[in-house]
């Protein structure tokens, strides 16, 4: 089984402008993750895939494989998605520019995952991770998800859910930014209809959903900064000290 990581990387974010050429102690944060997804030496390949030209010299600096997009997307998986019949290859993952601190396991596990599926029952694969404070359960930064007794996502939501109505319900999931497709689903998903649903909350993964696309979540237990705010740039600069 053949697999790739493509890292998407946008210049401009809602929340934390510029965020991927910032300075992590020192290394702009796009060159810390695609770095770390290379050291791991467990996929075919890796390139970042990105919008900018400050980011692809950034890149170039560090003899980093990128390519500039051609189009302009409105989510990363469009992004990664545009060139994905480039590569000659099974599984691709995308890992989130502003995902640092993966762990090779992490990954590791969804490959072991996609390996054991003899049946192709699976399109897509990603990570959940068990919020333990409520400030992180009503963080609307913080994507939820809930899934069936075999682990298959049923929806992802900004909101908490499911709705806590009789107070006793503690078992929320965030969702990891982190999708492994198989290279078909890949494919179809610029073509998928895109309904009002994934509009509101801003999520690609409810089009996957929407379009009757199994997507299975691996839970995992390690400490993840996504970096999506100053909060969390400052966390997470303290988690390299540490």
């Amino acid at each position: 089984m053949r697999s790739i990581a493509l890292i998407p990387a946008r210049l401009e974010s809602t929340r934390l402008s510029r965020k991927l050429l910032r300075e992590l102690n020192g290394i702009p944060l796009i060159v810390r993750t695609a770095q770390n997804i290379i050291d791991f030496k467990i996929f075919d390949e890796v390139h970042v895939i990105t919008d900018s030209i400050d980011i692809k010299n950034i890149l170039d600096n560090y003899s980093i494989s990128n390519f500039l997009s051609e189009k302009d997307h409105q989510t990363g998986t469009d992004r990664v998605a545009e060139y994905a019949n480039n590569f000659d290859c099974d599984i691709i993952i995308n890992v989130q520019g502003d995902e640092p601190f993966i762990k090779k396991q992490n990954l590791q596990i969804i490959l072991s995952e996609f390996e054991n599926d003899h049946n192709k029952i699976i399109d897509v694969i990603s990570l959940k991770k068990r919020i333990d404070k409520q400030i992180d359960v009503d963080n609307h930064n913080n994507v939820k998800v809930v899934t069936d007794a075999n682990d298959f996502a049923n929806f992802f939501s900004r909101s908490p859910i499911p709705h806590n109505r009789s107070n006793s319900f503690n078992q929320y999931y965030k969702h990891i930014g982190i999708y492994a497709f198989r290279k078909k689903a890949l494919m179809e998903f610029p073509k998928m209809f895109i309904s009002e649903i994934e509009k509101a909350e801003k999520i690609e993964a409810l089009r996957f959903i929407y379009n009757d696309k199994k997507i299975k979540l691996l839970e995992i237990h390690n400490k993840i900064i996504s970096i999506d705010t100053e909060e969390d740039f400052i966390e997470a600069e303290k988690f390299i000290h540490d």
